[in-house]
């Protein structure tokens, strides 16, 4: 029997420092809205860390959002990536999904693009050459 105080399904963001990331909060006010027991943690963790963390993540976990440099330290630990996170050479989401066989599939994905583009044409920006993004992430 399920203990009833873990939650469905889990999840959480990564980086180093974390201890700031509004993301818990931001995602925890979104699952009580829609009704979903999910959780979203922040979790201290470095590059050298990276590798230990996924390899142990139970059947509970669906994903882990990464900052950056965790964004490029994943790739090798993945299975797959998706088109987007390939060209950038940066995954900032791991998809943990059933790999049919009774195992886990790594798959990697890039969110980051696909936003700053949707921001931009927001903004009526409908084509740029380069563009720069400064900031100092606010997870």
């Amino acid at each position: 029997m399920a203990d009833p105080r873990t939650p469905a399904v889990r999840l959480a963001v990564l980086g180093s420092p974390i201890a700031h990331s509004l993301s818990p909060r931001l995602h925890a006010a979104a699952y009580r809205v829609l009704g979903l027991d999910w959780s979203y943690e922040a979790v201290e963790c470095t590059g050298a860390d990276l590798g230990a963390f996924v390899a142990v993540l139970g059947s509970g976990w669906r994903g882990l959002s990464l900052t950056m440099p965790l964004k490029r330290d994943v790739l090798p630990l993945l299975d797959a990536l998706d088109d987007t996170a390939r060209l950038a050479g940066a995954a900032n989401t791991l998809l943990l999904e059933e790999d049919g066989d009774g195992g886990t599939r790594r798959r990697g994905a890039n969110t980051d693009v696909p936003g700053i583009v949707r921001a931009f044409g927001m903004a009526g920006v409908e084509r740029c050459g380069r563009a720069v993004v400064l900031g100092a992430g606010s997870t």
